[in-house]
Formats: structure tokens, sequence, C-alpha cells
């Protein structure tokens, strides 16, 4: 999506700051991050002709729903305000996770030379791995459909496309190369995000989940004493099974979060682990992932 198309109060601030991005957007600084899109969300649902919506978010996602679900309570609807969270965020502050807290020792201008990394991969490394059969990179790999897809449970291509297998297996193929086509800055940005890089504030409304929590609560209360026909929020998180971004204990943390008093009084919080997913299969996972499921109660409620 170029957001260049929604121009909010923030615009010229904007302005003067970006350098490109994901595609052909333009990329926005650390501090800026949230507060833009929380102005590009309502700007797009206005064009769309959208009123009403549900929020699914993964990863780092869950940093930008938090905020929609507070800042922009009116979006969703008002009988059946739903939001899903797959594999959310935590920070290593809180979920002790080794492989984060290692990263955010890393020096920022390291982090925000990532996507070069996976550029040169793809154009140095990947071709001649992909050719001699030995070595591919992780990241190809998670693009990579083989024939053994179907025998290990994984959906096949034409599955995961609705589509006849060899057009699946060609979108399969051609969908890295067009991802890295224009620019990917952004990847770089959000991970800097995720580990606050840029000090503290950069995460909107839920800087500190457990705050957040409380505060999303006392919203919901004002607005329930308002029109005491609305219905309770329901928040479904999805943890994966083995989730080496925020571990066992970034799980029992965001769990904690919600069991604080009266998050149950105005908001339904539901908790379930996704057998046989780690923290990318949870979203990509057709089958064993919690995409499905929260796409069937959305459609359920909306029935």
């Amino acid at each position: 999506m170029d957001i260049s198309r929604f121009r909010g109060p923030i615009d010229g601030k904007i302005a003067n700051t970006c350098r490109p991005g994901m595609g052909g957007s333009p990329n926005v600084p650390l501090n800026l991050r949230v507060q833009v899109w929380l102005e590009t969300v309502p700007a797009l649902l206005k064009a769309l002709h959208v009123q009403h919506v549900s929020i699914v978010s993964h990863s780092a996602g869950t940093i930008y729903a938090l905020n929609t679900m507070y800042s922009l309570p009116e979006i969703l609807d008002p009988e059946r305000p739903y939001v899903a969270l797959l594999a959310p965020w935590v920070h290593n502050e809180h979920s002790k996770a080794t492989l984060m807290t290692l990263a955010s020792t890393l020096p920022a201008g390291l982090i925000g030379s990532f996507d070069k990394v996976i550029r040169f991969m793809n154009a140095r490394v990947a071709p001649v791995t992909m050719w001699s059969g030995d070595i591919i990179s992780s990241v190809a790999q998670s693009f990579k459909t083989s024939p053994s897809d179907s025998a290990s449970g994984e959906p096949t291509a034409a599955e995961k496309y609705g589509m006849g297998q060899e057009v699946g297996e060609i979108i399969e193929k051609l969908q890295f190369k067009w991802f890295l086509a224009e620019s990917t800055q952004a990847v770089n940005e959000d991970a800097l995000l995720c580990l606050k890089k840029s000090g503290t504030g950069c995460w909107g409304a839920c800087e500190d989940y457990e705050e957040y929590a409380r505060l999303l609560t006392k919203q919901r209360e004002q607005r329930h004493s308002l029109d005491t026909s609305g219905a309770k929020l329901t928040v479904d998180v999805f943890f994966s099974e083995s989730d080496i971004m925020i571990g066992k204990g970034g799980q029992r943390y965001f769990e904690r979060i919600w069991e604080q008093d009266g998050v149950a009084d105005t908001i339904d919080v539901n908790t379930a682990v996704m057998a046989g997913t780690n923290h990318d299969t949870v979203i990509l996972d057709l089958k064993k992932g919690a995409l499905k499921t929260a796409f069937e109660r959305i459609t359920n409620a909306s029935g």
C-alpha cells in the first residue's frame, strides 16, 4: 500500500524525513511509525467505503493492532468487536528470549542494514546453492515448495493459492523475487521498532503492555456505560507451540497482562497454543496455523 496517497496532518514532517520503505511507499521514522499508521488506517477504510473491520495481526503487528484497538475503537463492529493476535510480540525485557536478547545488543546501524543482507543472499548466494542442490538460505527456504509437502502434512502450492499445482509452484518461485524487486527498508525499521532502538515512546499506547490492558479496560468500561447494548470485545490470542522470538516466558507474560482485575468484565480474552507450529508457521501454515480459525470466527460472528 502506498501511504503517500493518504495525507494526514503530520504529512509535512514525513515529507522531510522519509526514505524508501516497503515497495513504493515512503519509509517512516521510528518515532512516527505508529502515529502514521493510525492516520493511514481510517483514510484507507474511507477510500474503500468500509465502516467496520475485525483486526488480525502477527508478531510485530501486535504493536500496531493494540494501538488501533485503543485509538480507533470506532472501526470495530459495535455488535461483534473482534481482534486476533497471532504469535504476539513481547519485548525481550519481559520474554527473556535468548535470540531477541542477543539481537537487542546489536548496533542499530547493523539491524538497519538487514535488508541489504537479504538482497545479497538472494543475488549472490541463493542462485548458486539452489542450482547445486546443496544449501538454501533460510529466508528463501520459507518460500520453497517440495514434493514432500503433502506427505508431511504441509499444504501444497495448489492448496495455498487455490489454483492448479503447476501455477501454484510458479507463484512460489516468483514471489520472493518480486518481494525484493522494490525497497524492503521498512523490514529493518520494524525490527528496530520491536527492539525499541529509538528509545521509549515509539510504541504509542502499548509502550507498557500491563498498563495498556488497564487503559483498554477502562476505555471499554466507559464505552459500555454510554451504550449498554454494546458487546464485549473479543480478543483471541494464538501462540505457536515453539516460538524462539518470545519463548514460553513471553507467552506467560502476555497471558498475565489480560488476567488483571477488571479485564474480564469488558474484554473476553481467549488463548490457544497451535500444535506443531513455530513463530512463522502459526500464520503461514494453512492447516496447523491459526489464520483459518481466526477467519472462521470472524465469519461466524458476522453470519
